[in-house]
């Protein structure tokens, strides 16, 4: 009699099973439409199930209860099929594990119900319950025995409400191993405050939801075994669940979102509502084979190609800003670091390439099949940049949606090849009135109206040892300079050597081809014998076969170091000759060679001089400069002027420049008299600034032979 009787209760609980649908998870939520209706009280329903598809369907219809207990208050209504049943797979239930791998095959039915809703009351409760659930979860106890009851929770005291919905879809089918970020994306139509908690899975008993019972070693807090690397847990502000997997299993996730409406009455904040959702999990032993190799570049993403390598290579064009990469597998938008650190590029050169932000495209599941890789700086060399991968500044490489991270240093290769470069000549290098070197440059104007924006210096180089080395002598902020006086040479420095110099430009914080070198011209020559002077002079390169025109210079009378210049003889292809003057009368004489560009009429290069004279009657002798160190022009009468004593017994040159701290000239007078002193103001008239400020005085008197440069610094305090 007891077997007929276990018999009948296996037939009886086989043919139940039989007839279940068999329900994997789903959720339920509501929003207010009585605003758009008409109808006072109205609300939409949303109710999602999941169920197996071996399982029984669950038809066109469900019915949904709902009661509140503080208004004695108890229905039911009805939700119809939205849509036809559909397979989760289109929802990606099969990207990490395959069919074959996975316990459960889910098919998904959407339900759309309304209820009107005429009493104020602060513990509605609409809810949905069946039996049963699948059996082979084993996170519970006989789940083939366990029912399933989902609810979502009003309070309409503080006024009509929307539940928080949710966005994500409730599958979690993965592999071990996977540093899985699972979002439980929520949305909030009326602006509360929500957070998400985990809650028991449940069923429906004495007319309640009640927890259904957990298989040894799991619990509603921790329904899956995981590394104790990366533990279950859930952030209650984003609702993001983390985890590492350690072993194959089914079970389940249940989860609330609670939203908070702040009583300005009685100033706190009241439950206004929830939203219910359970999620099954299907952990399976192996992966596919495409989520094993981790993040990887799509290289069948639009425009790209392999390079002989077998290298991804994506061709971009000149000044683009922004790099697509297209992955095989959606990537965890949690793992990406918004600041763009995991990534780094390097230029042709090697330069690395700040990468001012990661952009993703993010679905409603928290995951990007694309990342718009945004840089600080365009692309503005040619060649091939190269993208690689790197642990970002969050600690990580990238993620795929099953967890599996990127193999730090993939590259892809952006191949730049219509850029143009910066193409600079040195056009001039000339000796400005025997002091100091002058280099004139150009630069393509096509070049320089596409890059102009992206500008960042000149940077001027000279060699002093015929082109061994060279040295930087300044840095030139200004994009339309096409000259830079070198006022570090003086006088004596030209008549002791030649000079050679170049260009290179910065563009976009990259160094451009650099330009050729031109040289100054250095003449020399024997004073044994004034009447017959053999010159001789090196060979300017400036511009190809140079012709050289010797100058000879009268001084002009009363006017140190200034020279009527004529032309000696016819010019000349060498870079020798001989100066013969008979019976100069005395007085001061010069010797200088220029040679022309006959290109460009405006380029003329001079030498530096060679300066003799014929005994002359005695010249008064130069006094001892005293430069002061400060100024004050503030009419008091003391010090208001900047009076150089002894600079008036200098008659050829009295070059004065001051200069602010950053090296820019705010005055400069070639002949500086203490008769028109400065007075501590700009080119312009305008009172400068106190501060401390720099002078180089260049003075040089031709009747003595005398030159020589004074540099120093003098405060000036207009207070």
């Amino acid at each position: 009699m007891k077997r007929l009787i276990l018999l009948l209760l296996i037939a009886v609980t086989w043919s139940f099973q039989a007839e279940a649908s068999h329900i994997l998870g789903g959720d339920i939520q509501y929003k207010y439409v009585g605003d758009s209706s008409g109808v006072t009280g109205q609300y939409r329903v949303k109710l999602v199930i999941y169920r197996q598809q071996t399982g029984v369907g669950l038809g066109t219809a469900q019915t949904v209860n709902i009661s509140s207990s503080s208004c004695n208050f108890s229905s039911s209504f009805s939700c119809s099929l939205s849509q036809p049943e559909f397979s989760a797979a289109s929802l990606g239930a099969y990207d990490c594990i395959s069919n074959a791998n996975s316990t459960f095959t889910p098919m998904v039915n959407i339900y759309i119900g309304y209820v009107i809703l005429t009493q104020t009351c602060n513990d509605y409760v609409m809810y949905w319950q069946s039996c049963c659930r699948p059996p082979g979860v084993t996170g519970i106890t006989n789940s083939a025995g366990q029912g399933f009851y989902f609810e979502a929770e009003l309070n309409n005291t503080l006024g009509n409400n929307s539940s928080p919905v949710f966005l994500s879809t409730p599958l979690a089918y993965i592999c071990i191993g996977g540093h899985i970020n699972y979002l439980q994306n929520a949305y909030e139509f009326d602006g509360d405050s929500i957070n998400y908690e985990l809650i028991p899975a449940r069923e429906f008993a004495a007319g309640v939801g009640v927890s259904v019972p957990y298989a040894a070693g799991y619990t509603y807090l921790n329904p899956i075994h995981t590394s104790t690397l990366a533990p279950f847990s859930l952030d209650p502000q984003s609702g993001n669940i983390s985890f590492i997997a350690i072993q194959a299993e089914t079970s389940v996730i249940a989860l609330r979102v609670n939203e908070y409406r702040y009583d300005s009455t009685y100033l706190f904040w009241e439950k206004v509502g929830s939203s219910n959702r359970e999620i099954q999990v299907s952990v399976a032993s192996n992966c596919n084979p495409i989520v094993n190799q981790g993040v990887k570049l799509d290289q069948n993403a639009p425009g790209v190609s392999l390079d002989s390598k077998g290298r991804q290579q994506v061709d971009y064009n000149c000044l683009d800003s922004a790099v697509m990469l297209h992955f095989t597998l959606a990537v965890e938008c949690i793992s990406v670091s918004p600041d763009g650190s995991d990534f780094r590029l390097t230029a042709p050169n090697g330069q690395p390439i700040p990468i001012d932000q990661l952009q993703t495209f993010c679905d409603v599941n928290g995951e990007t099949d694309s990342l718009r890789v945004k840089l600080f700086k365009p692309l503005s060399m040619n060649g091939d940049y190269y993208l690689y991968s790197k642990i970002g500044n969050d600690g990580n490489t990238l993620l795929n949606k099953c967890g599996k991270d990127m193999n730090e240093y993939d590259t892809i290769i952006l191949h730049v090849t219509d850029c143009v470069d910066w193409v600079m000549d040195v056009t001039n290098v000339t000796i400005d009135d025997d002091i100091n070197p002058h280099v004139y440059w150009d630069v393509d104007s096509i070049a320089f109206a596409d890059y102009a924006h992206l500008f960042n210096s000149f940077r001027v180089w000279r060699s002093d040892d015929a082109g061994s080395t060279f040295n930087v002598v300044t840095n030139l902020s200004d994009s339309s300079l096409r000259d830079f006086a070198d006022y570090s040479l003086g006088a004596s420095d030209v008549d002791a050597q030649h000079y050679r110099y170049r260009l290179e430009a910065f563009v976009n914080g990259l160094s451009q081809p650099q330009s050729n070198v031109g040289n100054s011209i250095w003449l020399r020559g024997d004073m044994t014998d004034t009447e017959n002077i053999p010159v001789v002079w090196n060979h300017y390169n400036v511009w190809p076969t140079p012709q050289y025109q010797v100058e000879f210079g009268r001084n002009v009378t009363g006017n140190p170091g200034q020279y009527q210049w004529e032309e000696y003889n016819n010019p000349i292809t060498d870079t020798f000759a001989t100066v013969s003057h008979n019976s100069l009368p005395p007085g001061q004489y010069a010797v200088r060679v220029r040679t022309a560009n006959a290109n460009r009429l405006i380029d003329t290069a001079y030498s530096n001089w060679i300066e003799f004279g014929e005994p002359v009657p005695p010249i008064p002798p130069v006094d001892s400069l005293v430069v002061p160190n400060v100024i004050t022009p503030n009419g008091s009468g003391q010090n208001d002027n900047f009076i150089i004593q002894g600079i008036m017994s200098y008659t050829t040159t009295r070059h004065l420049i001051i200069m602010n701290r950053y090296g820019h000239i705010v005055y400069e007078n070639d002949q500086y008299d203490n008769a028109n002193p400065w007075q501590g103001r700009d080119q312009s008239g305008r009172l400068l600034a106190d501060g401390t400020y720099f002078y180089v005085l260049r003075v040089k008197d031709n009747p003595n032979a005398i030159s020589g440069d004074t540099k120093g610094s003098i405060t000036l305090l207009t207070k």
